[in-house]
């Protein structure tokens, strides 16, 4: 799966899909308690997940996703907190956090149920340039990032 190259072995090609799973995997964290991530766009299509669908319910990864962006959504308008970037429901058997990735997906992801925000934020923060350009959204004319993740300048096109 690895062609050698010149530092650290570099994957071999892989199609898009493959590429943002493989990205999605490198959240696996010990102290998160990782169970599952999905990118999943806004019309509830699954664009990538770690582990394979086979291991885990998608179905029910998209339906929590949707109810959660939701649930963020109202709440927003409720108490006018301006820009929506993220929805954390935290249960007894495990922890459901949803970020917008940009205006076209979000990255969703399962943990256990004492995995601290700021750990996953930074797994996040991690991968997010590979999601950036696994995504191509460097070369999206009206792309608006979540600035949680992305500092402003951060998916300029290259001159």
């Amino acid at each position: 799966m690895y062609t050698e190259t010149r530092g650290a072995p570099q994957p071999a090609a892989m199609s898009r899909g493959d590429a943002l799973s493989h990205a999605l995997g490198r959240l696996s964290w010990p102290n998160l308690d990782f169970r599952w991530a999905a990118l999943v766009d806004y019309d509830g299509f699954l664009l990538a997940t770690y582990p394979p669908e086979a291991q885990f319910d998608s179905e029910h990864v998209a339906a929590a996703t949707a109810h959660l962006l939701l649930a963020g959504e109202r709440a927003r308008q409720e108490i006018e907190l301006g820009k929506w970037r993220l929805t954390l429901m935290v249960g007894a058997e495990m922890q459901h956090l949803v970020l917008a990735i940009n205006k076209e997906c979000v990255l969703t992801i399962g943990m256990g149920p004492t995995a601290p925000l700021a750990t996953a934020l930074e797994a996040v923060r991690g991968i997010i340039s590979d999601l950036a350009r696994d995504l191509d959204l460097a070369s999206r004319k009206y792309t608006e990032t979540n600035t949680i993740l992305w500092r402003p300048g951060d998916l300029k096109l290259p001159k």
